[in-house]
């Protein structure tokens, strides 16, 4: 006799049960299926999010992530022209590079000494156009809009600041914001000295500032230059941009990078802090990065030079990352719970309605193992169908409900949101994990009713009632 005929015609003889034990396996595999795609897709967001903003390589001075704001001069690239047209004109990278672009961190002081305030700051100089192309990357294929670029090419003494600097620097007013905060009245000390007086004499001594032509509001910023000495430069206010983190949001600033060299190297220097390299696609990295280390080996100083990839500049990247594995594992390990015992109660319940059956078996020639064989695979029957028909149901839910949703959020760190979408087509090998794993699972929790009623004995089982 076939006994996986028998243990299908089994299943079929309490239709109730089995459809009640199907229903919970359906909806466990759904519930695996459409969080883990959540999942996916917020990780393809992220990731999209991050390589706009950091690239997936950058080339740095070694030590620089942890040193490098504290001494700018230590740290800088200073030859980058050289060093980015290698990389563009190499043969091997060429259809992989997108964009191969200096930035510049610069710290210190920002004052708007109109209004008497003053707050410190951390900005970032880019070339514009290039900044342009870093912002509209989508090697995802998710169809996100480009972030909008808020420097100006045409504008080179002009940058951006956090809504929240603009608050602490009093220009709600002058910027024309909404919901901008302004700060509470404070009793005025006669005695206390003047910041903005010194400030705005080392600003009228400085070779780089200038007087903006037009009624733009402008701050200063003040930092040191290579040598030690302060350097100050005007800067034009184009807009603000709300960052998604409070504390960054209070200190933003992004201006050109001709304005940041003159700022923290003086009139004519020039350096960089790194060089940001983007791809086509992340699955590019190690072959991108493996070339450019080469490079790096016959250019001059490369050898104090590395490679490091937007995972290791941007570190939250792999806590956010880590934090939704953990989520995910959790749901994954509830849903395995739910098929353990649903399907151990109906296979245990089949044992016990079927004693006469086990022992009239059992006489016809049955061994133990034919029948802890045959519960065995009505546990798996069951749990392989629940498996299938609601990774199927999950995956086709997520992709034509909840992706048709129009359904938004915004994840923390981020100032714009979201679309909350499910990428369960896309990953066939979580479709194809749920069921194996829930399958196994059944087959699991069959095997201990399975082998109670193989330990039957012939005679009690046939005089049972």
């Amino acid at each position: 006799m076939n006994l996986l005929d028998l243990a299908w015609r089994n299943l079929l003889r309490n239709r109730r049960r089995s459809l009640l034990t199907l229903g919970a396996l359906c909806v466990g595999a759904m519930a695996v299926v459409i969080f883990g795609g959540y999942v996916a897709a917020m990780i393809n967001v992220l990731q999209t999010d991050t390589v706009r903003d950091s690239g997936h390589l950058q080339i740095m001075r070694k030590g620089f992530l942890d040193f490098g704001r504290g001494n700018p001069e230590r740290f800088a690239i200073r030859d980058y022209p050289a060093l980015i047209n290698r990389i563009a004109d190499d043969p091997e990278l060429k259809p992989m590079l997108r964009v191969a672009t200096p930035i510049l961190r610069v710290q210190g002081v920002a004052g708007n000494f109109a209004a008497g305030a003053s707050s410190t700051y951390a900005g970032t100089g880019w070339q514009v156009a290039e900044r342009d192309r870093m912002l509209g990357w989508d090697g995802n294929d998710l169809g996100l809009p480009p972030r909008a670029n808020r420097l100006q090419a045409d504008q080179p003494e002009s940058g951006v600041i956090g809504l929240g600097l603009a608050q602490l620097l009093s220009m709600c007013q002058a910027l024309e914001l909404r919901d901008c905060a302004m700060p509470p009245a404070a009793a005025t000390q006669d005695d206390a000295p003047a910041i903005d007086a010194s400030l705005s004499q080392l600003a009228a001594q400085s070779n780089a500032t200038t007087t903006p032509a037009d009624a733009t509001p402008a701050i200063e910023l003040l930092s040191a230059t290579s040598g030690g000495a302060p350097s100050v430069v005007r800067m034009q206010v184009l807009r603000t941009e709300r960052q998604g983190v409070r504390d960054l949001d209070m200190v933003y600033a992004a201006m050109p990078i001709a304005l940041a060299e003159r700022l923290v190297f003086g009139p004519e220097g020039k350096g960089a802090s790194a060089i940001v390299v983007q791809l086509e696609h992340t699955e590019q990295i190690p072959a991108a990065r493996a070339r450019i280390e080469k490079l790096l080996a016959d250019f001059p100083g490369g050898a104090d030079m590395e490679v490091r990839d937007f995972k290791d500049v941007q570190p939250q990247y792999n806590q956010v990352v880590n934090m939704f594995s953990a989520l995910f594992q959790f749901i994954a390990l509830l849903m395995g719970a739910v098929t353990l015992f649903s399907v151990a109660n109906a296979v245990g319940m089949s044992v016990g309605e079927r004693v006469g059956e086990i022992g009239t078996l059992r006489s016809m020639g049955f061994k133990r193992r034919h029948v802890r064989r045959m519960f065995i695979l009505e546990g798996a029957l069951i749990g392989t169908l629940g498996a299938v028909i609601g990774a199927v149901a999950g995956a086709l839910l997520g992709e034509y409900g909840i992706n048709q949703a129009g359904i938004t959020w915004t994840p923390p760190g981020r100032a714009m949101p979201v679309p909350v979408g499910v990428d369960a087509l896309n990953h066939p090998e979580l479709l194809l994990g749920t069921v194996l794993i829930l399958a196994l699972i059944a087959c699991l929790s069959s095997l201990w009713p399975a082998n109670r009623a193989a330990k039957m004995e012939i005679v009690e089982a046939l005089r049972h009632v």
